[in-house]
């Protein structure tokens, strides 16, 4: 499985990681071109942080009850071993290539990011494609012709 992904390029790899703090995720927003691999780790990371932020209210929620209150503590460490997991798999560059074949519980942060990305209608264009094991080039924008006003 691993020779048919899109191997991501070392600049790419150094973009995806900074996803993964909120600069990163404020950096994604803005970008228009996002290469597939940037696409599915920023889908990641804005699942994780929405996620995140839902369990920080359910735990303020129920922080004051005396037998469940440890339990979100519990939720948000495995939390946090994920979020080490993720920033190692996204430096060495690695996701998951084929998502309809992959079990549903290893892309829930995604399939949140991309709900809330639907949600708010927010649409990035995507290059590259997950079968191919090379970089895509980006496309670069077209200059106008400059001869053709000074006539």
């Amino acid at each position: 499985m691993q020779e048919n992904m899109y191997l991501p390029s070392s600049s790419e790899r150094k973009r995806v990681i900074t996803a993964y703090l909120l600069v990163g995720v404020l950096f994604f927003s803005a970008k228009e071109d996002l290469t597939v691999y940037e696409y599915f780790h920023f889908r990641q990371v804005l699942g994780r942080y929405s996620l995140n932020m839902l369990l920080l209210l359910v735990w303020l929620m129920i922080f004051w009850i005396p037998i469940l209150g440890w339990l979100p503590f519990f939720f948000v460490l495995g939390n946090l071993v994920l979020y080490v997991v993720f920033v190692m798999q996204a430096r060495r560059g690695q996701y998951l290539a084929n998502l309809s074949q992959e079990n549903k519980w290893k892309t829930l942060y995604a399939d949140i990011g991309g709900w809330i990305l639907s949600l708010f209608d927010i649409k990035k264009r995507v290059y590259g494609d997950i079968s191919l094991d090379t970089p895509v080039q980006m496309p670069q924008p077209q200059v106008p012709d400059q001869s053709q006003g000074n006539q």
